[in-house]
């Protein structure tokens, strides 16, 4: 299986609500490419919504380190952040979503 496949089947999986097999999932694409930052946001949104919230920051901030352009990893630290009542670390974060946006 490629790297791309067992993304495309986390996210499958979480579409379905069924977050066990998509943690797994998305840790297979992680594993078999370590610098897929898709994945690492898609396991790290699984994370989330299991409330493992260390192992979700530490998924989007990864996410962010191997692909810092994409506004999309910024909006889901955002969101976790927000949960986390870390309001400042929030706003920076979809400041910065906003601004990668208006840059497409």
């Amino acid at each position: 299986m490629k790297a791309t496949e067992a993304f495309e089947l986390g996210v499958k999986y979480l579409d379905k609500e069924d977050l066990d097999k998509a943690l797994v999932a998305f840790s297979e694409a992680v594993r078999l490419d370590p610098e897929f930052a898709q994945a690492y946001n898609g396991r790290g949104v699984t994370f989330a919504l299991k409330e493992e919230t260390e192992k979700a920051l530490a998924d989007f901030s990864k996410a962010i380190l191997l692909d810092p352009q994409d506004p999309e990893f910024y909006r889901s630290r955002a969101y976790l952040y927000e949960e986390l009542d870390e309001e400042s670390k929030a706003k920076a974060d979809l400041a910065k979503a906003e601004e990668l946006e208006g840059r497409e």
